[in-house]
């Protein structure tokens, strides 16, 4: 997602075949959490660049005219942080001000969901970290009432909630 010019290759194919693109989901993410002091400069790249090239890659080559909405998979991290990820917590926020501004220009939806740590099987939540948000009292997303919350903030969210922040426990009926 980080190449701008592959990804361009790609979209466009998929306006060829299909005329269209009703909808985009940006959930790239990766990390890689250590302490500021420890970081390098590459593992920092490595963190942010998915997020935020892969998030700039679809903005230079999408058609937003007839784009109902994009969604930005962000992180509370961007809001509150998180020890060891500074890199990926600022990787979220710059999400989260490129869909405020694309929103504000673009016809359809630009939201930014800013997701709690969800109960995955290697997913990006550690069984260390999910120790360390155990004993923060922060609960995870179960998966079910995850994707329950992502569809309904799809279809019912307004589109002036750019920002939508979601934490365990989800119980979405």
């Amino acid at each position: 997602v980080t190449d701008s010019e592959a990804m361009g290759k790609l979209i466009d194919s998929i306006y060829a075949v299909h005329g269209r693109i009703d909808g985009v989901v940006h959930g790239a993410g990766l990390i890689e959490d250590k302490l500021i002091g420890d970081k390098t400069p590459e593992s920092f790249d490595r963190v942010v660049n998915p997020k935020v090239q892969g998030a700039l890659a679809l903005v230079a080559n999408l058609r937003p005219e007839r784009l109902r909405f994009l969604a930005f998979f962000s992180s509370v991290s961007a809001r509150y942080g998180n020890r060891g990820q500074c890199d990926y917590s600022a990787a979220n926020e710059v999400l989260n001000k490129i869909a405020q501004q694309l929103n504000r220009v673009w016809p359809g939806r630009v939201v930014s969901m800013n997701w709690g740590p969800w109960r995955t099987e290697g997913g990006m939540v550690s069984p260390e970290l999910a120790a360390r948000f155990a004993a923060a009292g922060v609960e995870m997303i179960e998966v079910p009432n995850g994707c329950r919350a992502f569809l309904r903030e799809l279809v019912d969210g307004p589109k002036d909630d750019v920002e939508v922040v979601f934490g365990g426990p989800l119980t979405i009926d």
